[in-house]
Order: structure tokens, then C-alpha cells, then sequence
């Protein structure tokens, strides 16, 4: 799977401020509660540099999603929405009613089109398979996301719809 990177960075896009500041939140608490660990104060130290750049890196990374997704346009921010961001707010609000104009096999098609074009946009900015493996390979969330991605386990990560939200032209409207 070659843009297995890709889709773990998508799927966690909705996610990366909660994570941002969930890190933010565990520095602080280890700085405060640095006088329980037995560990040595440099040690404790470096722990806690080690989280800060985890949240400048994904800070980052938002910043650097938010750019390409602001060049997307509509039909691909519907793809993405649908497929990985998986906000029902955003779906029924900024899309609804949404009749997508071609088939459904033509839905898989542009969805794999889309995938490749989003790693592309993301490798010009530096985030290829190799720095992203370098940069989050050791932070939980991501790991998680990617171990069930190889393991092809991707409705794990991003769970079963109660009802398919899709309209095909031509096709049966959803419910």
C-alpha cells in the first residue's frame, strides 16, 4: 500500500487540535509532577522536550492540511469529508443534499484519484512516507492508525455508517 502515510494523516486531520493540545496538557503535567519521578532531572527533561516537538509537528501538519484542503475544490472536500474526515455536522450542514454526478464505481475511482493527488500535495510540502515515518512511527495515535491500515483493518479506523449518505445520479437516493 503506497499511500498508506496519506490516509493515516487524513484520517487524524479532524483530530490533530484535540491531539495538539492533549500533548500540550501531558507536557505541563509532566513539568508540574516532575519532583515524583525517580528518574533523573535530565531524563524527565528530554521527555518533556520530546512531547513539545511532537505538538509542534503536529501543529504543523495542520497547518500544512489546512493550506491544501483550501485549495481543494468542492467535489474533493466532499470526497474527503465523506471518506476520511467523517464530520456528520460538517456532511449535513456544508453538503447536504449532495447528489454526486457520476456512478458509484466512478465514486471509488475518483476517491483513489483523489488519495494519490492528496499525497502528492502533501509530499510538496514535506510530508512524504519516509518524514512522516521519522517524525510520528513512535506517537501512539498514529502508530495505531497505521498498524490497522497495513493490517487492512480500515473500517476499524474509520468505523461502519449506519446508512449510506451517497446519492448516485441515477442511481437509488440514500437511506
Amino acid at each position: 500500500m503506497a499511500y498508506e502515510y496519506a490516509k493515516v494523516l487524513l484520517y487524524a486531520y479532524p483530530h490533530l487540535s484535540a491531539l495538539s493540545e492533549a500533548v500540550s496538557v501531558s507536557v505541563e503535567n509532566k513539568a508540574l509532577l516532575s519532583f515524583r519521578s525517580e528518574e533523573s532531572a535530565a531524563a524527565c527533561a528530554q521527555r518533556v522536550v520530546g512531547e513539545i516537538a511532537v505538538r509542534v509537528r503536529l501543529d504543523a501538519l495542520a497547518d500544512d492540511l489546512n493550506a491544501i484542503l483550501a485549495g481543494c475544490s468542492r467535489e474533493e472536500l466532499f470526497l474527503l469529508e465523506y471518506k476520511y474526515f467523517r464530520r456528520g455536522r460538517v456532511l449535513r450542514g456544508r453538503f447536504a443534499g449532495c447528489t454526486l454526478p457520476w456512478s458509484e464505481r466512478s465514486y471509488f475511482r475518483r476517491q483513489t484519484q483523489l488519495l494519490k493527488r492528496m499525497a502528492f500535495l502533501l509530499g510538496a510540502r514535506g510530508w512524504t512516507r519516509a518524514r512522516c515515518g521519522a517524525l510520528f512511527a513512535e506517537y501512539p495515535p498514529f502508530a495505531r492508525l497505521h498498524e490497522a491500515l497495513l493490517q487492512g483493518r480500515e473500517c476499524a479506523v474509520s468505523g461502519k455508517r449506519a446508512r449510506r449518505g451517497l446519492a448516485f445520479e441515477g442511481g437509488p437516493r440514500p437511506g
